[in-house]
């Protein structure tokens, strides 16, 4: 784990100038009791019935996901779990052009420091109060979501996504770290070895259609049917019986889902990515990538960028 913090903090070093983010520096968190009064403002939690809840999620411009994400978010699941009343959490963003992004790649070092009271890592953790939780969750995605933020749409049970606006992207192999946070697990089983390994291996970006058409989400829809389908089907579900809800959500989860242990095993293998000579490589071009281009144009073209900097490190003569 040292090594992997070293090289985190190498990589801290070299995009923190670049990439901007929800703070200037890594904070030094060790448990996820270590929550800060940041961290209750970038997740919002709302009341549409009795029944029914929404978690919208703003950290803006880019909507990276920093380690306060993961308390807040962890924290907020938990507590609507000990609600009997809520039968549906809905998931959605507040910044507009994102979802949930990618981690913010300057606070590496405060990601793997990140430890449940148990000892787990945080984001392992966090999928698995998701996965497990006493409810139904449903993304309404209108917007980019990439790396991590693409990782943790893949924990909840049901996707919709904007036909127009939902653009989807898995960027760790080209920028030479492991997708470990659970994703590779996830779309396997969704969409199949092949798909699954067009989409990571290619670092590329997948729009909505062909995303549904993988199996990547449950449905797309017009984006000025979005709203008002996920709206209509929460409050169908909150009609019907929670026990029946939730046990046919067990059952079919215990035979669709990756285990705990195999999604901390892809989790390790990220940590141990950090020190790859490959990804030491690549950080220099892509902080170049970002200063030249601007980070919103690489955020929003995410796929292209990807391959132009693998461009740029092959011509210089590296690999």
């Amino acid at each position: 784990m040292r090594a992997s913090i070293r090289a985190a903090l190498l990589l801290s070093a070299t995009l923190l100038s670049t990439a901007p983010s929800a703070k200037a520096s890594a904070p030094p968190p060790q448990s996820a009791a270590a929550a800060t009064p940041a961290a209750k403002t970038i997740i919002v939690v709302k009341t549409v019935s009795p029944e029914v809840r929404e978690i919208s999620y703003a950290n803006p411009p880019l909507n990276f996901i920093v380690p306060e994400t993961l308390v807040a978010l962890n924290e907020a699941v938990l507590d609507l779990s000990k609600d009997d009343r809520v039968k549906v959490v809905l998931f959605t963003s507040a910044v507009d052009g994102f979802f949930y992004n990618h981690f913010d790649m300057g606070q590496f070092p405060g990601f793997v420091r990140q430890v449940s009271a148990t000892g787990m890592p945080l984001w392992v953790e966090l999928i698995s109060t998701i996965e497990k939780a006493p409810f139904l969750t449903i993304a309404s995605i209108r917007g980019r979501t990439q790396g991590g933020g693409d990782e943790l749409m893949l924990a909840f049970d049901l996707r919709y996504a904007s036909k127009e606006k939902a653009v989807f992207n898995q960027p760790e192999v080209g920028i030479g770290l492991f997708p470990g946070g659970g994703g590779s697990d996830h779309l396997v089983r969704l969409a199949g070895r092949d798909r699954a390994l067009e989409a990571f291996l290619s670092a590329d970006d997948y729009d909505a259609s062909t995303a549904e058409r993988f199996g990547w989400v449950t449905r797309t829809l017009p984006d000025a049917e979005l709203d008002g389908f996920v709206t209509k089907l929460a409050m169908r579900l909150a009609t019907f019986d929670k026990t029946a809800l939730i046990e046919t959500k067990k059952h079919i989860n215990a035979i669709a889902l990756p285990t705990e242990a195999e999604r901390l095993e892809s989790y390790q293998q990220f940590t141990k990515s950090l020190g790859w000579p490959g990804l030491q490589q690549r950080m220099g071009v892509f902080g170049k990538v970002i200063q030249d281009a601007g980070p919103m144009n690489v955020e929003t073209r995410m796929g292209y960028y990807i391959g132009e900097g693998n461009r740029q490190l092959q011509e210089s003569g590296r690999k």
